[in-house]
């Protein structure tokens, strides 16, 4: 899916998959306070998590027939990786 995209249309969804991270991290920022990793820190992470789970269903052979599949994947993938790094800080942070 996101192979077939051209350069523009992928820019444009980088930046409105980035724009909305942002704004979803900045809460994200003022519940989790010191155990998360910062506004900007978590929309990299979710930025880069939605288009890596997109990229790595389409590699593994998963073809997603709508927008709201792939979009639902994306989020999805995006905060079982948020969930698991926010998960190995705390445990890293108890144990030192």
């Amino acid at each position: 899916m996101l192979m077939k995209l051209d350069s523009t249309w992928l820019l444009f969804a980088v930046v409105a998959v980035a724009m909305l991270s942002f704004i979803f991290s900045m809460a994200l920022d003022a519940v989790m306070k010191e155990a998360g990793f910062g506004a900007a820190g978590s929309a990299v992470i979710i930025t880069a998590a939605f288009f890596g789970t997109i990229y790595a269903a389409n590699w593994y052979g998963l073809r997603f027939s709508s927008l709201l599949d792939a979009v639902l994947a994306g989020m999805g993938g995006a905060f079982v990786v948020l969930l698991v790094l926010v998960l190995v800080k705390s445990a890293l942070l108890r144990l030192l």
